[in-house]
């Protein structure tokens, strides 16, 4: 029989740290915590649903170019563009539904797992991302991708943002984040 070493115990010790850390005084789950498993619990069986799956398949066409490697293509419901497997995402027509709290569950449950497919669309990631932001946002599809860039941008450096704003004729404006971000968002919406 081997004893634990002070690491082992020392390994165990912080593990129990944090399992402590998600309960209460009590020794009750947090709230938040067990929402946090089951939503994911939620979308691990949305990944695996025959619905999700089914509506897939019936929107499949075989990839008939012998040029390329792909069996199977699908058609994007947004941009009407086909794509591999790989590259669509099943989307749910009334999305972004919250589950934040347990009250929330049966109605999180019905939307994501008890769909038909009349309540499914077959999205590119792209249009897919776009779609979500523009419910999360609650702005229009063509805003949502101007905000998309928005971002994209926002991500650069401040001295590659600032050169984006002189080659499109702005310079000595942008002296924080959030004014250039609002001046990046007006160039791009100018540019539609």
């Amino acid at each position: 029989m081997t004893v634990p070493s002070q690491l082992d115990i020392k390994k165990r010790e912080a593990k129990l740290k944090e399992f402590l850390k998600r309960l209460d005084s009590d020794g009750k789950p947090q709230e938040k915590h067990v929402v946090s498993v089951v939503r994911s619990a939620v979308r691990s069986a949305w990944l695996k649903s025959d619905v999700k799956l089914a509506y897939l398949y019936m929107n499949t066409v075989p990839d008939m170019d012998d040029s390329t490697r792909t069996k199977w293509l699908v058609p994007c419901e947004m941009c009407g563009k086909l794509f591999k497997l790989t590259d669509v995402e099943i989307d749910h027509r009334n999305g972004n539904h919250s589950f934040t709290k347990v009250e929330d569950f049966e109605n999180y449950f019905t939307n994501i797992l008890m769909v038909g497919f009349d309540d499914l669309a077959i999205l590119c990631k792209e249009d897919h991302a776009v779609k979500t932001l523009s419910e999360r946002l609650g702005i229009s599809l063509e805003d949502a991708r101007v905000e998309k860039e928005v971002i994209a941008l926002c991500k650069q450096k401040a001295s590659e943002q600032d050169k984006f704003l002189a080659k499109n004729g702005i310079s000595g404006y942008s002296k924080n984040a959030a004014t250039r971000r609002n001046l990046i968002r007006e160039v791009l919406k100018n540019a539609r």
